[in-house]
């Protein structure tokens, strides 16, 4: 059995140990130790990290109650010297105290009870059984949630027994059998917890709300505590620096220049589409049926299927009585579009079939229009042949 100096100290970062279990299972190298301040995934909270003998822990979890400690590679047993990833495990731990009382606060204010909490690697969030939150609502939970870290509350663990707990206003049922722990912020939460917290609810810096979305019937919400929060306005004093600078606008009317931007973009973007549409038109203008076989003609390279296939339905409006095949061409890739036009004679799907045929591709469409394209080292006259030869025929 591994003594857990994690639940004695919190805020033990190294130790010495003695391994006296090594084996691999389906998460690779492992170790078990005679005391660990290694804490092993579980209630919400990640896993810690960190090095044995300079060797990386990947990982911790308890596994048929032995707590495993998997490494890069293998660890010899005996003497150890083992120590955390203290900036993980700190952030871990500020989380997780915000948590407790973020949670608290929704519950015993507003009646919203938390049913579940995540702790990413970006972003915490907790699920609460409500329906929505309002904005007054949302500011309010921010604020009392802060003001009970200035009061540098004491957090506290203790153990209870089974039998206990109807004697006690916990916050929800306990998930395990057996002795209890409890973690206890006067006047703020109790309830039973596995994780590691700071030794006072000033140690969790701060509380901030990022967002909320509706997920299975209820709301989740994410926040930051802490270090991850500072990070998080830092991040947003340089994004707006810069928005700021691009837009040249104070930040009290950036609201309102990037609106502008937006505006004038959608209005570019409307006229450059009109334009481009214009364009096109032209274009198929200038394409016109071959005097003997009746048949528009026309290879292209760097330009989208998309716009040739616009370009085809353009060309044949023109010309109704004609048909149609564009390529389209990037080295040994190749793209048919099939055309014909209202008072031509012919489904556009058996050429293109034959096409297709010739360079093991794929595609599809209907009687009037079809396009696809394979792989072909063959000329592209012997396409063009191809489908005179099937018009040709139809006559």
């Amino acid at each position: 059995m591994t003594t857990k100096l994690y639940y004695e100290n919190p805020e033990l970062q190294k130790i010495e140990a003695t391994v006296f279990q090594t084996d691999t299972d389906e998460r690779g190298y492992f170790s078990v130790l005679d005391k660990t301040c290694f804490y092993p995934e579980g209630g919400g909270q990640p896993a810690d990290t960190g090095f044995i003998n300079n060797v990386r822990v990947l990982n911790v979890q308890t596994v048929d109650e032995e707590i495993r400690h998997y490494t890069e590679k293998p660890l010899p047993l005996g003497a150890v010297s083992a120590e955390l990833d203290w900036e993980r495990r700190w952030d871990h731990m500020q989380q997780h105290a915000g948590q407790h009382v973020l949670s608290a606060v929704f519950d015993d204010h507003y009646g919203m009870k938390t049913s579940s909490f995540h702790l990413g690697t970006e972003r915490v969030s907790i699920d609460l059984d409500t329906p929505s939150i309002t904005d007054d609502q949302w500011m309010d939970v921010e604020k009392m949630a802060n003001e009970a870290l200035q009061r540098h509350i004491p957090i506290r663990t203790l153990w209870i027994e089974e039998e206990e707990v109807p004697t006690l206003k916990l916050r929800k049922a306990p998930a395990v059998e057996g002795p209890i722990r409890l973690v206890v912020i006067d006047g703020v939460d109790m309830n039973a917890c596995g994780g590691t917290h700071p030794l006072n609810t000033a140690e969790i810096g701060m509380i901030k709300l990022i967002s909320a979305e509706k997920s299975k019937g209820g709301i989740r919400v994410y926040f930051l505590c802490g270090h991850r929060a500072f990070r998080y306005f830092q991040q947003l004093l340089e994004t707006t620096g810069e928005l700021v600078r691009q837009l040249n606008a104070p930040v009290p009317e950036l609201k309102n220049a990037a609106s502008a931007l937006i505006q004038e973009k959608a209005a570019n973007e409307k006229t450059i589409k009109e334009l481009h549409a214009k364009l096109l038109a032209a274009e198929a203008a200038t394409l016109g049926p071959d005097r003997e076989n009746g048949i528009i003609e026309k290879v292209f390279e760097g330009r989208s299927i998309k716009e040739i296939q616009q370009l085809a339905r353009l060309a044949v409006e023109n010309h109704p009585k004609a048909s149609l095949l564009f390529l389209a061409v990037e080295q040994e890739d190749i793209r048919f579009v099939c055309a014909r036009g209202t008072e031509a004679t012919g489904d556009m799907r058996i050429p293109l079939k034959e096409l297709l045929a010739m360079t093991d591709g794929k595609g599809g469409g209907n009687a009037q229009f079809g396009q696809g394209g394979g792989v072909s080292a063959l000329s592209i006259e012997t396409f063009f042949e191809a489908f005179r030869n099937f018009m040709k025929n139809l006559q």
